[in-house]
């Protein structure tokens, strides 16, 4: 009888131990996760769009040599470094120098002639 009681004691005890651990996971306040709104990028410039659509990107030394004679003028000091993209229907070109709102887009015809940009519907630079 003793060994019954001992038995029922320590079921007892685990029992109250496993509701006491339980229990202490709702004592405590209850934090909930920081949310961050989601932020929505503001709009392409009809320009970015452009790239994304027709251009894809090239290494800077596949860069045809008319169009490298074009850019060793002053004007496009650090293009290397730059992103260059061609485009996939006429064969011409995007050089994109600098970062965040000083970038500078730079539009090339085949030949290495400095044109605006396509998708702004200006007719010089």
């Amino acid at each position: 009888m003793k060994k019954v009681m001992l038995f029922f004691a320590g079921v007892f005890m685990i029992g109250i131990a496993a509701v006491s651990a339980q229990d202490s996971t709702r004592t405590q306040p209850a934090t909930q996760p920081s949310v961050t709104e989601p932020t929505t990028p503001s709009q392409p410039s009809q320009s970015d769009q452009y790239i994304q659509k027709d251009y894809i990107m090239i290494k800077s030394n596949e860069v045809p040599s008319s169009l490298r004679t074009t850019l060793k003028g002053s004007e496009y000091t650090g293009w290397e470094s730059g992103q260059v993209y061609r485009n996939k229907t006429n064969n011409g070109y995007l050089i994109r120098v600098g970062a965040g709102d000083d970038t500078k887009n730079y539009y090339f015809d085949r030949s290495g002639k400095r044109i605006t940009d396509p998708g702004s519907g200006a007719t010089k630079p």
